[in-house]
């Protein structure tokens, strides 16, 4: 069985993430060093076209995070449908400041030890360009609740 046409563009990101991780077996290890294990023989069939497997979100994100680069994730945002806008103004000040609360829960568990190493440091980099993505949605989502409506225009002439 094969990965679907349309996710191979979503297999070569996964080559490219566990190749800036160090290859296969370096990736493996920071899998279970930083979240949970994940073998060598796993990480290799999501890599490859003709298996159905992919990487599960957690083990993505913390690859990431050890490399320091969102290669995965940032392609899948890139992809993203274009009808997915800015929400509300509420909705998105509620995602930055839960955000906020993960970010600072990161960092406060960083410093536990009186510093940051270098797999902390990638992983809250990644975490404040996530922030800033959010808090730049909650602007445009404030743009927008202060743009007048048409429609409301049109109803309070009546």
């Amino acid at each position: 069985m094969s990965a679907p046409e349309p996710n191979r563009w979503l297999k070569l990101k996964t080559k490219l993430l566990i190749k800036a991780c160090g290859g296969l077996e370096e990736a493996s290890a920071a899998c279970k060093e930083s979240c949970r294990d994940y073998s060598v023989p796993h990480l290799s069939r999501c890599q490859r076209p003709e298996k159905p497997d992919f990487l599960p979100i957690d083990i993505v994100l913390c690859l990431e995070a050890y490399c320091g680069q969102p290669i995965v994730t940032a392609a899948m945002a890139e992809v993203r449908p274009a009808g997915d806008g800015v929400g509300c103004l509420r909705d998105e000040v509620a995602d930055v400041i839960e955000r906020g609360g993960d970010l600072s829960k990161a960092v406060r568990a960083a410093m536990a030890d009186g510093q940051v190493d270098p797999r902390e440091g990638a992983e809250i980099g990644v975490m404040l360009d996530e922030f800033f993505a959010e808090l730049h949605q909650a602007r445009q989502a404030l743009t927008e609740a202060l743009r007048p409506k048409a429609a409301s225009a049109a109803g309070a002439g009546q």
